[in-house]
């Protein structure tokens, strides 16, 4: 059964084709999942079905139709060869069963692109054929999730820290990409699972809630600013309509009528400045601690 992140609000928009669905069961080992049937014209279907021969081992079956694609002369307008779900599936192939890498690495030769995503999606793939999992520079969540889905699982731990260190400070969705996006979602889990933290599902909802505390902090401090300064407003309209011929009322007027616009001016900068205050302060109080860096996915 597919987990319950997969399911979340924050996986749905990555879930609107076939392929998504069937690379997320996959990832989450969906018992009796079948892959479409086989259109060798059909990127989406040459995926599934190598992903599915990976997963299950089946090394009969994918080293034959890895055999057949072989003989294919594909160049940079060949719009195949950018689809991420059947480069990857075809990397952890060549590696699951060893077969020949000369052919997969000229399609990666071949999707060079300006897009850093891309590039740097390209180079991990890369050195995954090459054995090297642990390249400083790689999308390591990638590698992680390879290692899972060949059975070839020597997680680095320092490696692990930093990616998991990366995504936790990144707004969602972390990439353009939802292939990318999809991989993190699994390597955060398998980040957790390593560490004993909180699964995915829990991670959001700590992540939701963190934006609404900060939130109700800064509305709270706000209203702790402002009500003293509506107090004294409204103090000085019930004097002036009290005691309109006490002279510290008139000499308050005076300096309401003939300043008001600076006084105003300087107020809103002192008002914000107060506020900033007191949200520290209010969220000091009830025991946040802000991240050392990285900006705040809310508004300071």
């Amino acid at each position: 059964m597919v987990s319950l992140e997969a399911k979340s609000a924050y996986m749905a928009p990555l879930l609107e084709s076939p392929m998504p669905h069937f690379f997320v069961g996959i990832l989450y080992d969906q018992p009796d999942l079948q892959p479409p049937r086989l259109q060798l014209a059909d990127s989406n279907s040459l995926a599934c079905n190598v992903l599915h021969f990976v997963r299950h081992a089946e090394a009969v079956p994918c080293r034959e139709l890895y055999q057949q694609l072989q003989g294919r002369k594909p160049n940079k307008e060949s719009e195949w060869i950018y689809n991420d779900y059947l480069v990857f599936s075809l990397v952890c192939a060549v590696k699951k069963f060893a077969l020949p890498s000369e052919w997969v690495r000229q399609l990666l030769s071949l999707r060079a692109s300006h897009d850093e995503e891309r590039q740097k999606l390209n180079a991990t793939l890369r050195n995954i054929l090459a054995g090297n999992l642990n390249n400083r520079e790689d999308y390591h969540q990638v590698s992680l999730v390879y290692q899972v889905l060949t059975g070839e699982q020597v997680p680095d731990e320092t490696r692990l820290n930093k990616m998991f260190k990366f995504l936790w400070r990144q707004p969602f969705p972390f990439f353009t990409s939802p292939f990318l996006n999809l991989i993190s979602l699994k390597a955060l889990e398998l980040a957790f699972n390593s560490k004993g933290m909180l699964n995915p599902e829990q991670f959001f909802a700590a992540e939701q809630f963190t934006e609404r505390f900060l939130l109700r902090t800064r509305r709270i401090a706000a209203f702790v600013v402002t009500v003293p300064v509506l107090a004294l407003v409204v103090s000085l309209g019930v004097a002036t309509v009290r005691y309109p011929e006490n002279g510290w009322v008139k000499l308050a007027l005076l300096l309401t009528s003939a300043f008001g616009v600076d006084v105003l001016g300087a107020f809103s900068g002192l008002r914000d400045k107060l506020r900033g205050i007191a949200t520290g302060a209010l969220r000091r109080a009830l025991g946040y601690s802000p991240p050392s860096t990285g900006a705040s996915r809310v508004e300071e």
